[in-house]
């Protein structure tokens, strides 16, 4: 049975008049009873996003984008694709740089959505847990994930493939006659980082090749994170015949590592990148990676975001999969 305002009003203790103005925004409400009438309007499904609904009445329109940083990383890419979206619709961005921690993701939840009254935000963090998705509830603020999988069905996200992509590069290089492939993994974006860990186990596993634990290292997402890693990794006393990167950085890194101390990419060691930034086709030898189009999942994230927010709920996919594709360029060979 349809709810009615009076019953709406009823359950937030207030006048039918009030919850009237909270749905027009006609007139000034006090901020508590305001929240009041909205959770009461979510809970029982009267009007779904209300909060977006209304916020998009207002002249300023922003989006906030929370991310752990974005110089020199497939983020640039992705950060463009946001924009050229906001700009078509009206909207204008605002960022929060969390440097990774999950207390600066929710403190940045918490300002778009209280002090800034963002019509929404797109989020590339950490994997969520309990705080995030508390937060989230209690602010009303509808928000796109990109570089996980949402477990909450009103909450979409977008991303690339990261199991299939890292399983079908290390199939290349073990078709191409590698055995002993190790792994440089990024320690930034739980999901991330363990989706591609997955891919790369998941391949030599289906091969028949047993990863011992020393074949693999950890890496930050700089250039000198991957040449540190890299070095560990021979001090562990292998010898590998390719290395996998989580990302083209780390890969870039790891490469500058090897050639400033004599060694030969490929002939010695092969490398293959994950992200198909800029940077891989201009560094030499030019970077064999996984490429997909960041500026895609930003323009499919923002889609998806602005539609939440018009409550056009019955056009969002709860997860969407960009297209992805090897790109074999000089730093892997065949042996």
């Amino acid at each position: 049975m349809k709810i009615t305002l009076k019953e709406i009003a009823t359950r937030a203790g207030v006048s039918t008049s009030t919850v009237s103005r909270v749905i027009n925004n006609s007139k000034p409400v006090n901020e508590d009873i305001r929240k009041r009438v909205l959770n009461v309007l979510k809970e029982t499904n009267y009007l779904p996003f209300v909060a977006q609904h209304l916020t998009l009445q207002q002249s300023q329109q922003l989006i906030g984008v929370i991310c752990p940083q974005y110089s020199n990383t497939v983020l640039d890419d992705l950060i463009v694709g946001i924009n050229k979206v906001c700009k078509l619709y009206g909207f204008d961005t605002v960022m929060g740089l969390t440097d990774g921690t999950t207390e600066n993701e929710l403190h940045y939840i918490d300002l778009f959505s209280n002090k800034l009254s963002v019509q929404g935000m797109i989020f590339m963090g950490q994997e969520w847990d309990e705080e995030h998705i508390e937060i989230i509830k209690k602010n009303l603020t509808p928000v796109v994930l990109v570089g996980q999988i949402s477990s909450i069905p009103s909450i979409p996200s977008v991303h690339v493939d990261n199991i299939t992509a890292s399983y079908e590069a290390v199939t290349y290089l073990i078709q191409n006659g590698h055995r002993q492939i190790a792994m440089i993994r990024g320690t930034h974006g739980q999901t991330i980082r363990e989706d591609r860990f997955q891919g790369y186990l998941k391949a030599m596993n289906d091969a028949g090749i047993t990863v011992e634990e020393n074949w693999v290292v950890e890496s930050d997402l700089t250039l000198e994170g991957g040449s540190q890693a890299m070095a560990e990794l021979l001090a562990n006393d292998v010898q590998p015949s390719a290395v996998f990167c989580s990302t083209d950085s780390i890969a870039i890194g790891a490469t500058n590592y090897l050639m400033d101390h004599g060694y030969q990419i490929p002939e010695d060691i092969s490398v293959f990148g994950f992200d198909g930034i800029g940077l891989s086709k201009l560094v030499r030898p030019t970077l064999s990676t996984i490429e997909y189009s960041a500026v895609e999942i930003g323009m499919t994230a923002t889609r998806n975001l602005i539609k939440l927010c018009k409550n056009e709920l019955e056009y969002i996919a709860p997860h969407i999969n960009v297209l992805h594709h090897l790109v074999i360029r000089e730093s892997t060979k065949s042996i």
